[in-house]
C-alpha cells in the first residue's frame, strides 16, 4: 500500500496549487455575484461558477478545492486577494455605493509565499456601512447559509462534480490501456508474419538476419 506522507516540498507544492486554484475560482465567483441577476440565489452563482472554472481554466476540469475555498473564503486577507481577483476579468467598470463608476487595472498581484492563512481564528470581514448590503450578506453567509438552504441538493452538486472528475480519470486511464493492448496485438501480428515467412531465397547476410528476428519472436 502506498504511503499518504508527504514531505515538505510536497506540501508546500499542493498549498500552492490549494492557492491558486482558489483564488482564480474565487475571482470568478466575486465577479458573478456582482452581476448575478434579480432572483438567483447563492446557489445559482456557485453553481454558475463552478460550471466557468470549467469551460475557461486550461485544464477544462472541475474545480477541485470546494471544501477548502469555503473555509479561505472568508478570511480577510484572503478577501483581499479575491476581491481584486474578481475584477480583472476585462477590466469591468464597477460602480461604488455614491454611483460613480471605476475602472479595475486588470491586475491582481498574489504572493503564493505568504505567510499562511489562520482559518482558525481569522473571522469573516466586516464591511464599513454604508457599503452594498446585498453583497456583504451573499458574501459573509455563504458557508452557512449554503448548507442550511439548499442541503442535500448542495451535498448532491458536489458528489456529482467528484464523481465526474473520478470518471474522467477513469476514461483517460482506459484510453491508454486500450492503446497498450492495440500496440501489443500489432505486434504480436508482426511476430506470426516473421515466423511464416519462407526462407528458401534467403541466403548469407540475409538468412542470418531472418533467423536472429526469429529467435526474438
Amino acid at each position: 500500500m502506498e504511503s499518504e506522507t508527504r514531505n515538505a516540498d510536497q506540501i508546500t507544492s499542493k498549498w500552492r496549487d490549494i492557492r491558486l486554484k482558489c483564488t482564480e475560482f474565487g475571482g470568478i465567483y466575486n465577479n458573478l455575484l456582482n452581476i448575478r441577476k434579480s432572483g438567483s440565489n447563492d446557489f445559482d452563482v456557485f453553481k454558475a461558477a463552478m460550471d466557468q472554472f470549467e469551460k475557461t481554466t486550461p485544464t477544462r476540469k472541475a474545480f477541485p478545492y470546494m471544501k477548502p475555498w469555503l473555509k479561505l473564503k472568508d478570511a480577510p486577507k484572503w478577501k483581499e486577494q479575491t476581491e481584486g481577483s474578481s475584477q480583472s476579468s476585462g477590466s469591468k467598470r464597477s460602480r461604488n455605493s455614491d454611483g460613480t463608476s471605476q475602472q479595475s487595472d486588470g491586475q491582481t498581484h498574489i504572493d503564493i509565499n505568504d505567510d499562511p492563512i489562520d482559518l482558525e481564528n481569522d473571522q469573516p470581514l466586516r464591511r464599513p456601512v454604508g457599503r452594498n448590503k446585498a453583497k456583504e450578506v451573499a458574501s459573509t453567509s455563504l458557508n452557512s447559509s449554503v448548507m442550511d438552504m439548499f442541503g442535500n441538493k448542495f451535498d448532491r452538486y458536489v458528489q456529482l462534480q467528484e464523481t465526474k472528475a473520478e470518471v474522467m480519470t477513469q476514461m483517460e486511464q482506459k484510453m491508454i490501456e486500450a492503446q497498450t493492448s492495440f500496440q501489443e496485438t500489432l505486434q504480436t501480428k508482426t511476430d506470426m508474419e516473421i515466423l511464416k515467412m519462407k526462407t528458401d531465397d534467403l541466403e548469407g547476410e540475409d538468412l542470418e538476419l531472418f533467423q536472429a528476428m526469429k529467435e526474438s519472436v
